[in-house]
């Protein structure tokens, strides 16, 4: 039996890549939309960027041509809000600032019937704030699905301080209908896969102004694991949105999430990655390469220096996923498959927190803090199980229970 209130039509505010990914899903299940954006031409692209989706599974079998026929009559866009009076949810998808989503849900706060249900797509900005805007808190949440939604199973479902369980249980439902992994977490900057990722890409930031080369940088991100290194993620992601998120984790948690200068000098050069044609590696019609003002960069580092620089992006992410663990974000397993879903990471932090051993990454953090200063500090939750002797498998016990 399901749990919660049945979803059968749905609005979407903003049609850009994210919405246009949500809107497809949610057609390909079934689910009538209408979307709003700003005007005809937006419409129109966006319909186009879904279109192409669907033709896209049609060419490799995944639809027949009635399927995409249909799926596409569920869709129905417009320049206002007309339409969005009966739905049962509504799901906001404009850029990642408030006072355009405050805008946003007044306007439509005004317009659903009271018991539809408003779910914020933001990766960053808090969901308490956000469902002040309306005159439904406890039918506000935040559901945060990742790039590209149509492709990625993962979504974060963040209760504000007044969501109702009804309305939790109505999203998580929902988003399992539609095929995904949604995952429960505490409200809190940066969510979960997102304060990692933060991790990743300042800590990539700071090795670069220790003259290590980017390539270098990232093939060690891919070394440790992850199925990207952190200067290409940003390049595809976009350097300002990345920042954007970066900074709200600085002004929430402080210092160990300072923002490296190099990341500022940048995005202030306006070299955002792929969309401007240059990032930290180039993407114009001439031959690729790093960005000429990187000061003198150092010989590419031996292996023993790769596996530091691997580790160095290991000791820092599963430290703050340690964190999110002692803040109570979610429970083990969610961190581990949050992040092994939504980041890539070939294993959750806390089970290879249990594999390498607890002691040898609190030892690490602690020989390298007074160097490399407050991200490496240990998380307090890592001190206790070091200090209690749980030391992941090697003892049975550390994040997991293990057999003998």
């Amino acid at each position: 039996m399901e749990k919660g209130l049945k979803i059968k039509s749905v609005a979407v505010v903003g049609g850009g890549i994210m919405g246009a990914g949500i809107i497809y899903t949610l057609s390909s299940f079934g689910f009538s939309v209408c979307f709003k954006e700003l005007n005809d031409e937006l419409i129109k692209k966006c319909i186009d960027q879904i279109t192409q989706l669907y033709a896209s599974a049609f060419k490799k079998g995944k639809m027949k041509e009635d399927e995409v026929k249909k799926a596409l009559s569920l869709i129905q866009g417009r320049s206002d809000y007309q339409g969005i009076e009966e739905v049962d949810l509504a799901i906001e998808a404009v850029p990642e600032d408030i006072n355009i989503k405050r805008n946003v849900f007044q306007e439509i706060d005004r317009l659903c019937k009271p018991e539809a249900i408003f779910a914020s797509n933001t990766s960053a900005l808090p969901i308490s704030e956000l469902a002040s805007f309306t005159e439904r808190k406890s039918k506000f949440i935040g559901m945060h699905w990742f790039n590209p939604p149509q492709v990625m199973r993962l979504i974060e479902v963040v209760p504000g301080l007044e969501t109702s369980e009804e309305t939790i249980e109505t999203i998580i439902t929902f988003s399992e209908r539609l095929g995904k992994v949604p995952i429960r977490l505490k409200e809190c900057a940066g969510f979960l896969v997102a304060r990692l990722l933060g991790m990743y890409v300042n800590e990539a930031f700071w090795m670069l102004g220790e003259k290590f080369r980017p390539a270098d940088i990232d093939q060690s991100g891919i070394e440790m694991g992850m199925p990207m290194g952190p200067f290409t993620l940003g390049d595809m992601a976009g350097w300002d949105v990345v920042l954007h998120a970066n900074q709200t984790l600085y002004e929430s948690y402080g210092m160990r999430f300072k923002i490296p200068p190099l990341f500022h000098d940048l995005v202030a050069s306006g070299k955002l990655g792929v969309k401007t044609g240059q990032g930290i590696y180039s993407y114009q019609k001439v031959e690729p390469g790093p960005p000429q003002k990187t000061g003198d960069i150092s010989p590419s580092p031996n292996k023993q220096e790769r596996e530091i620089l691997s580790n160095r992006f290991l000791w820092t992410m599963i430290n703050e996923g340690i964190r999110c663990l002692d803040e109570g974000i979610a429970k083990e397993r969610d961190i581990d498959k949050a992040l092994q879903l939504g980041a890539g990471m070939p294993k959750g932090p806390l089970a290879w927190a249990d594999e390498i051993g607890l002691d040898w990454i609190f030892t690490e953090l602690e020989n390298r803090k007074g160097e490399l200063g407050e991200r490496y500090w240990p998380s307090p939750l890592l001190r206790r199980k070091v200090k209690a002797g749980l030391l992941g498998q090697k003892v049975g016990k550390g994040f997991y229970n293990y057999p003998a």
